[in-house]
């Protein structure tokens, strides 16, 4: 269920035309209603996954240790239990889907393919900035530890791929991690 809150059309600071429109959604399993926003030809949540149900795979934590924590960042899943978390006709968004969203922001097709922590994806296009909390996509990725930990569904051999959104560098870090290891979730609207 999505009720509109706001829509706007302005241009970014490339001036690039940007459309954005916030709407929200009400997840059925546990009644949590979670801010959306429509960038380009995807619409995203634009806070953290805060599902606390119970998984068949993969396991989730607090973000500090803290139930109070969830509120502002959602909660930490592995990457199985980042697979299945998403509601019913929304999904984890692939390494495919992150490019996209990636490119809508001005990232280069050369940064888009880089895999690491030493290389500064989108630096030079202000992505990571954009994508942080109060930035122009309204995205409103929030900092755990010093970046924004995003899980992807894309697995390669026995890891899968992470967003690291670090506004201090600033860079979208695309890195493979294992799957043991705890990050955020975003959850995509099917097509």
């Amino acid at each position: 269920m999505a009720s509109i809150l706001f829509l706007s059309c302005k241009k970014d600071k490339d001036n690039k035309p940007q459309q954005s429109a916030e709407l929200t959604f009400k997840d059925p399993r546990d009644d949590k209603i979670y801010k959306t926003i429509r960038i380009g030809n995807q619409t995203w949540f634009a806070e953290n996954l805060a599902y606390e149900g119970t998984f068949d795979v993969g396991s989730f934590s607090y973000p500090y240790s803290s139930l109070d924590s969830v509120k502002m960042y959602g909660m930490m899943y592995t990457g199985d239990a980042a697979n299945i978390a998403c509601p019913d006709r929304w999904h984890l968004p692939s390494d495919e889907e992150w490019k996209e969203l990636e490119k809508y922001l001005g990232m280069s097709e050369e940064d888009l393919g880089k895999v690491s922590f030493s290389h500064l994806r989108g630096k030079d296009k202000n992505v990571a900035l954009k994508l942080h909390k109060g930035g122009s996509s309204k995205f409103e990725s929030m900092n755990i530890y010093g970046f924004g930990f995003y899980w992807t569904s894309t697995v390669v051999d026995s890891d899968q791929f992470l967003r690291s959104i670090n506004i201090q560098a600033p860079a979208v870090f695309r890195s493979l991690e294992p799957i043991s290891r705890e990050a955020c979730v975003r959850c995509l609207q099917n097509n």
